[in-house]
């Protein structure tokens, strides 16, 4: 019993010796905020990889920001076979590059990374992730590709991989001012669809 007294109270000793105050000497503890502040860099900018060799074509979704062009937004996400080939369209179709380069500000976000996006549309600045992003436009099948006015309203959201010659067609409807034309909202997707037929 003894001895079970004793050593508690050299328990409760060296605990309160632990306690006492001393300067902290700050060069043996690491803040972490230079290592910290690389690695979220890095995992910020790890979509980009996503569409290596198309930099001149798809902005850094970290600003989400029209500059007076109407805005694409095409999501999608790694070992979609679908996503690859519509990348893979814009990469080797030159007529729709001019056409995005002209008209458009384009994005390309991956969903299998987290990611902080700033959306500045002028009269309104958000700041959301990628997955709010998502959610914001309701987005489910990948590749969905987004159009929106230059003032960030939606204008046209197109689940799944629309063909090179299709997805010509579309951004020439957008961009040339085509769809202004429609009366109503189903006159808009009947002028639409008359066109992606006619796609050659």
């Amino acid at each position: 019993m003894y001895k079970k007294f004793l050593l508690c109270t050299l328990s409760a000793t060296l605990m309160l010796m632990g306690c006492k105050e001393e300067k902290i000497d700050s060069s043996v503890i690491s803040t972490g905020s230079k290592i910290s502040q690389e690695e979220l860099q890095k995992a910020q900018n790890l979509d980009t990889a996503s569409y290596a060799g198309m930099e001149h074509i798809f902005a850094n979704s970290s600003n989400i920001t029209s500059n007076g062009k109407y805005v694409m937004i095409i999501f999608g996400k790694n070992n979609c076979q679908w996503c690859d080939h519509l990348k893979d369209d814009i990469k080797h179709e030159k007529q729709t590059q001019e056409i995005l380069k002209k008209d458009f500000q384009s994005y390309y976000i991956n969903l299998s990374y987290a990611k902080n996006h700033r959306i500045d549309f002028g009269n309104q600045v958000r700041n959301m992730d990628t997955m709010q992003l998502a959610k914001e436009y309701n987005i489910r099948p990948t590749p969905t590709i987004v159009f929106l006015t230059p003032e960030g309203k939606p204008l046209l959201i197109y689940p799944g991989y629309a063909p090179a010659n299709k997805f010509r067609a579309m951004l020439n409807f957008l961009a040339s001012g085509e769809y202004k034309k429609a009366t109503s909202q189903e006159d808009f997707f009947n002028k639409l669809n008359q066109i992606l037929e006619g796609a050659q």
